[in-house]
């Protein structure tokens, strides 16, 4: 939890979509309110969700004291910023504008953590590159940051 809500290891990833149950069900939309946003902010904005570091002190907020929460699910996604850099290091033939997200899902339901990758590409493909490189950043990830078996 201290990796997830405090340090900043999380904090490049976007928030999807999050929901924390505890004494009640909290539910974190990470869509960007483009309403919020004046005309020059919103064309800076690279990406259509928020930064986990943006919103990671609600959870904290959510989550804090001695118990942990019945159930948290994150679905974070990485800042299509970075398509290019992951396209080149898998190899893979692509374009950035064809890969719809690349993403991280974390289940915490009674006191199992599982975490799955999912890639969504915009264009049909037979070719799993892509998504063997995604799974193998990501169990790099963990491994650098936690002490983890992975299945």
């Amino acid at each position: 939890m201290h990796k997830l809500l405090i340090s900043n290891t999380f904090d490049d990833f976007l928030l999807c979509d999050g929901e924390i149950a505890t004494a009640g069900t909290v539910l974190l939309k990470g869509k960007i309110n483009q309403n919020f946003f004046d005309m020059d902010e919103l064309a800076s904005l690279k990406d259509e969700f928020i930064y986990w570091k943006e919103i990671k002190h609600i959870a904290y907020e959510t989550i804090r004291g001695n118990k942990v929460p019945c159930k948290l699910k994150l679905i974070f996604a990485l800042s299509k910023t970075k398509y290019e850099e992951i396209i080149k290091k898998s190899g893979m033939d692509i374009h950035p504008s064809e890969i719809g997200g690349l993403y991280i899902h974390i289940l915490y339901e009674k006191n199992q953590i599982v975490i799955i990758t999912g890639t969504s590409l915009n264009t049909f493909t037979m070719d799993k590159t892509l998504d063997k490189y995604w799974d193998n950043a990501v169990t790099s990830f963990l491994a650098q940051h936690f002490d983890c078996s992975i299945m």
